[in-house]
Parts: C-alpha cells; structure tokens; sequence
C-alpha cells in the first residue's frame, strides 16, 4: 500500500533530524542515569550480578505489552541479529560496570563517548551510509570536546581506562546492530527478546558471584531496568529516524550529563578545560548536517 503525505507533513520533514536527534539526547540521559545507578551498585554487586538482574527485570517489565499484543508482540524477522545484539549487550553491560567500578565516574563516562569514533567507519562498513562534510566536522568538533574532557597523559588513561575503550568499541557496535533492528523488527519483541537473551546469556556466570540484594539495591535496580527499557526504546524510534552518523554527535551529550551527574551525586567537580569540552560537544550536537532525513 502507498501512503501519499499531505502538504503539510512534507513542510515539516526538515523537523524530523531534531525530533530525532532529542530522543537520542533522551536515550542517552536515561543511560547516564543507569550508569549513575550502576556505580553505586558496584561496590555491594559483581557487573555480571547486575546485567543478569537488570536484564531480568527490563524482560519482566516488556512481557505485558507484549502479550497484550498478542503473537505480534513475541514474533521476530530476524532473531540472528537479535541474538547478535543481545550478546553485545552483555558484553557492553559488563565492561561498562566493571569500568565504572575501577574508575571515577566522570572519566569512564567520558571514556565511554569514544565510541563515536567506531561508528562512523561502522556505519559505512555495515549500512552503507555516507558522510558529507558536515557530518565529519560535526563528529570532529565533538571528538575534540571529548579529548578536552580526557586529556591524554590524565588519569583517564590508566590500565583500567583500558576497560572503558573495550566498552566503548562495543558500545559503538552495539548501536550500529541497533540501528539494523529499528530497520528490520518492530520494537516491542525486539526489546523483550533483547533483554530474555541477555538474562539468559549472564545467568550461568551470575550465578558463581551471586550476592544477596536488599531492598535499597532491588529499589534501584528496578528503576534502572525501567530507564534502560525508556532509553533503548528512544533510541531505536530515533534510528527508525534518521541515520546512525547523524545520531552520532547527539552521543557526545553523555559528556556533560556524566559531569552534571559526577558533580552532584559523587562531587566530582570538573576543571574548567572540561567546560570548554562541553561547549564543543554542544555545538557538535546541534549543528546543521545539510541532510534532510525522512520523518
């Protein structure tokens, strides 16, 4: 069936790159939040312990729309790259808390945002995009705002930030196999089949570092599995949106939601070189890609 768009909508095509890059900027607010909430946990928790717990709540939260939806809310059109996806997620969770266990907050977050150096090449590879100039100042004006942040020569660059680069190679594979199910499965059996997978695939080692959790921990856990379900539903309409490498500097906001966040709950107050890094990833951000992307 063709659907022929009134005048209208076509008028407010343009809107579609900002509608769709302020639910990347949400998924990726609700990520921080998630990270914030995972290095507290760390101290009482093993990483595997979490992304088990985690991923088991965030299926239990899907499984009742799901149902409701009826076989359509459990049926898959491509459950290789969803297995794919779900192993990624785990590896992603895992280097991703054992990261923040190991470093301050602020600088595995930031270490974290070196993704967007993987996705672009990623991008090409894999879903066959192309970049203009634009786009490429764009991430480099971001880049830069990251290295700001970083400082190579800083603590950030201990052994331990090590495990944060490996989160952030995966974390950039992650999306890319993201954006290739906003293209292929509709998004609520996507998510319950993404996280039932990475339950499934945590349990085994989960059970050999197995702590009890208290109510406080259960609490947060709770909300972390509501706000990663908010976060990947955002970013997979977002994909559905427009294309990964014009989402790609709207992952540079971590970077100042992880300073707001380290300043607040664990008093990590920035240098002022790290305000400049935030202006840049700002500007990155926003600026014009010269593309119009389909709504």
């Amino acid at each position: 069936m063709t659907f022929v768009l009134p005048a209208r909508a076509v008028r407010w095509r343009p809107d579609s790159r900002l509608a769709a890059i302020f639910l990347m900027i949400a998924g990726v607010a609700a990520f921080t939040c998630v990270d914030t909430f995972t290095k507290i946990l760390t101290a009482r928790h093993a990483p595997v312990v979490l992304v088990f717990v985690q991923s088991g709540l965030a299926a239990l939260m899907v499984l009742p729309i799901a149902a409701m939806k009826g076989s359509a809310g459990f049926r898959l059109r491509s459950p290789r790259l969803l297995l794919i996806r779900s192993a990624l997620g785990v590896a992603v969770s895992f280097l991703i808390f054992t990261s923040l266990s190991l470093l301050p907050f602020t600088i595995a977050s930031s270490l974290f945002q070196l993704e967007t150096f993987f996705v672009i090449p990623l991008a090409i590879l894999l879903l066959k995009e192309k970049a203009d100039w634009r786009r490429w100042l764009a991430v480099a004006l971001g880049l830069c705002g990251a290295f700001l942040i970083l400082r190579p020569g800083s603590e950030a660059f201990q052994a331990a930030g090590l495990v944060a680069i490996a989160a952030a190679i995966a974390l950039a594979a992650k999306n890319i196999v993201l954006k290739m199910l906003a293209m292929n499965e509709a998004f609520v059996p996507a998510l319950f089949w993404m996280y039932a997978l990475m339950a499934t695939i945590a349990a085994i080692p989960a059970m050999f570092f197995w702590s009890p959790i208290g109510l406080d921990d259960l609490g947060l856990l709770l909300v972390s599995a509501f706000l990663v379900n908010a976060s990947n539903y955002f970013m997979l309409k977002a994909f559905s949106m427009a294309d990964a490498m014009a989402l790609t500097p709207a992952l540079h906001m971590a970077l100042p939601l992880a300073v707001i966040m380290g300043l607040i709950v664990f008093g990590e107050w920035p240098q002022p070189i790290v305000w400049a890094g935030i202006a840049l990833i700002f500007a990155a951000t926003f600026m014009p890609t010269g593309k119009k992307l389909a709504g």
